[in-house]
């Protein structure tokens, strides 16, 4: 699919338009898992065009749409529409703007039974502003993460983007957890009980909304983004 990647079998990452973070913009990205039972399970929703629409319908019918953290709520909206037959699941934490949505399911650490077979998941709690949900596909060993992990390239030529990459640890090929969202981690006993958890699954590959992903050695790779909850 153009704009698109098969990134481990039956794992598909599709790249959407930047958003804006303190008028830096950031890459976006959907995760698109065909599922044992061949549905799809689609993870932060991007605008595409209708020619990818189509390939990917042609892959299986969208039967989940996930927002893994408050911040990618919003992108449901459009799949949605698209798609009304699919499941809405959401996080956690949902603002009353997103309250009279009719959710199938609210995200916690036991995968529901509709897609238990395929992945796992936990909620990473700890931060006072927001958690976010990180998964687990089984069949490819891949970690899907949201925003808690950023791996940015610098940019050539644009000292600003890269001096607030390199600032915020989350510059490629590094990258990391971004300062202000560690300095917002307040119970970090919790934190580190949820990152136990999953550094316990057996994965080698990772893919996250912002950034780079890594498609070998991922597990190392994460416990470095989080060796600072050790202090």
């Amino acid at each position: 699919m153009p704009n698109s990647e098969e990134f481990a079998e039956n794992l598909w990452i599709i790249g959407g338009p930047p958003v804006r973070n303190f008028g830096i913009p950031l890459p976006t990205r959907m995760i698109v898992i065909k599922l044992t039972d061949g549905g799809l399970w689609v993870n932060s929703p991007v605008s595409t065009p209708a020619e990818e629409l189509d390939r990917l319908k042609a892959l299986g019918p969208v039967r989940y749409l996930v927002a893994p953290t408050p911040l990618h709520l919003w992108r449901l909206q459009e799949w949605k529409d698209l798609f009304p037959d699919a499941e809405l699941w959401g996080p956690p934490q949902i603002s009353k703007r997103f309250k009279q949505w009719r959710f199938a399911g609210i995200l916690g650490d036991a995968s529901p039974d509709c897609w238990a077979r395929d992945l796992d998941q936990t909620v990473l709690r700890g931060n006072c502003f927001v958690e976010e949900l990180a998964f687990h596909h089984k069949k490819s060993r891949t970690l899907i993460m949201t925003d808690f992990i950023q791996n940015h390239p610098i940019p050539a030529g644009r000292p600003i983007p890269s001096a607030i990459a390199k600032l915020a640890g989350v510059a490629y090929p590094a990258g990391g957890v971004p300062v202000d969202i560690r300095l917002s981690f307040t119970d970090r006993k919790l934190a580190r009980r949820s990152l136990a958890k999953l550094l316990s699954w057996d994965f080698d590959k990772l893919v996250i909304a912002h950034g780079v992903c890594i498609n070998r050695d991922a597990k190392p790779f994460v416990k470095r983004a989080f060796r600072w909850l050790e202090h």
